[in-house]
């Protein structure tokens, strides 16, 4: 395959590019050359267990099932990539060199800016770490390997719904992947919402989410216990195959602010039902009211508290129901971007020297489709929303969200909380931060893995129940 390089964050092409048995590698490609860098840069806060992780059995098992499936893996591409040598593993990014030729196509310029800002937000540096070969959980890769061997094609309908060759409604009858090799816009698109949380289940204790103001200060730190889980399609965390009473509900998310004190108690229950035409069961209690608000889709658009730059429609970095009326998807090119390594299992990508700044950074060459999503009503927060999707993944490896006037708003990156040898993930890192009113939210997740099979309990999507939590 021939990767077109990303110019100023945007490449057109035509369709979509299909990988060439020269894109296959083994993933173990990837696994010696972290093991490379680790030699000669040390085993740092913890890129020692990373990388016996990364190539244990399990994972190894894992990663070459799913190349198989795809028909390329990350490192594969990369070995027949036409890149700058300056691209390499251990190369160091500062203010000193973050404009150079070399580079500037392959860093988005909302992160490249952060290197050369002092005033707020700043990053010192950040180093290239190995490209490896990430993927979703086994359960996943079953249930879209069965699909493809019994020949299943999805149905992305006009009206907004992704059915299964019997009309059934797809994300709330099984778990197979719609589409390993989207053509268009629509497809990956799917993929991404497909992907879901990349998990069965999903608990936060706690989510911290620093409030970062355009002085450069910290104003507010809020702390909650998040909870996700995916309804149907289940075969990696117990209860296996569906929910019960979650019938025609694709997943649900739930939330509980517990700090600080004046919105102790916040809590919000939203469930995505898998008909297009059907609203989420939305609702929010408001501890100072002592009231429950029933929520529209309209009401996605604000913030989960005040001052965070994280939106109900944010969660898990898109959460707004596909429809062809409102919205416009297209590949607009692909090639290769710089993000966070999902090395959230064992330590965290970004260093901070305080919360409202960057000391140092890893990044991480990834391989990606240019997805934009925009919005044809005029109505919707944001006018076009650019996603980087990750080609092995499918999930953002960076995303863009810009203002009604069509101005750059809000940029958001993450480090996942990824298991090696399961393939699941939760989240670890993720900065939103917003060039219009220079804010930031800086979110870190301390991920439960124990017990992930009985938390969370159906109470915690039932608002009358969440609320009374603690």
């Amino acid at each position: 395959m021939n990767i077109k390089k990303i110019a100023a964050g945007v490449v057109a092409v035509a369709g979509m590019l299909t990988a060439s048995p020269g894109a296959m590698a083994n993933p173990e490609d990837g696994v010696a050359a972290w093991k490379a860098f680790v030699a000669a840069s040390g085993p740092g806060r913890g890129r020692d267990k990373f990388v016996e992780a990364l190539g244990s059995p399990e994972a190894l098992a894992i990663a070459k099932r799913w190349s198989a499936l795809r028909g390329y893996d990350a490192p594969g591409l990369l070995a027949t990539a036409n890149l700058p040598p300056e691209l390499k593993p251990g190369t160091v990014i500062n203010a000193s060199n973050v404009d150079a030729a070399w580079l500037k196509p392959y860093i988005v310029p909302g992160l490249a800016a952060r290197f050369k800002d002092t005033g707020w937000f700043g990053w010192k540096e950040a180093v290239i770490v190995p490209t490896a070969s990430y993927y979703m959980p086994k359960g996943t890769l079953e249930q879209t390997e069965e699909a493809k061997a019994k020949g299943i094609v999805f149905n992305a309908t006009p009206d907004g719904n992704l059915l299964t060759p019997d009309g059934k409604y797809a994300l709330s009858t099984q778990g197979a992947l719609p589409f390993v090799n989207p053509k268009n816009g629509l497809e990956a698109t799917w993929s991404f919402v497909a992907h879901g949380i990349s998990n069965d289940n999903l608990n936060f204790h706690p989510i911290t989410m620093d409030v970062c103001n355009s002085s450069n200060k910290l104003e507010r730190t809020y702390k909650a216990e998040l909870w996700w889980q995916k309804m149907h399609g289940r075969k990696d965390v117990a209860p296996f195959g569906d929910i019960n009473g979650m019938d025609g509900v694709v997943e649900g998310g739930a939330v509980y602010f517990t700090d600080p004190r004046d919105v102790r108690g916040l809590s919000g229950v939203r469930k995505r039902f898998a008909d297009a035409k059907k609203e989420d069961d939305f609702k929010v209690y408001v501890p100072t009211l002592k009231r429950t608000r029933i929520l529209s889709a309209t009401d996605g658009q604000d913030p989960l508290a005040a001052g965070l730059e994280l939106i109900w429609d944010d969660w898990r970095a898109y959460w707004v129901k596909t429809d062809l009326n409102k919205f416009d998807y297209q590949i607009v090119g692909e090639g290769w971007t710089l993000g966070f390594p999902h090395v959230g299992h064992f330590y965290e990508a970004a260093a901070r020297s305080n919360p409202c700044a960057v000391d140092t950074v890893e990044l991480e060459l990834r391989p990606v489709w240019i997805v934009e999503i925009t919005d044809k009503t005029g109505k919707y927060i944001y006018s076009k929303r650019r996603i980087y999707l990750d080609k092995e993944t499918y999930y953002p490896a960076a995303n863009e969200f810009y203002d009604a006037r069509g101005n750059l708003m809000r940029l958001w990156w993450d480090s996942r909380d990824w298991v090696p040898q399961t393939g699941l993930a939760q989240w670890k890192q993720v900065p939103v931060w917003n060039v219009v009113s220079n804010r930031l939210t800086w979110l870190t997740m301390d991920a439960r893995w124990k017990d992930l099979d009985t938390n969370p309990t159906p109470s915690l999507f039932d608002i009358d129940q969440l609320r009374d939590f603690k």
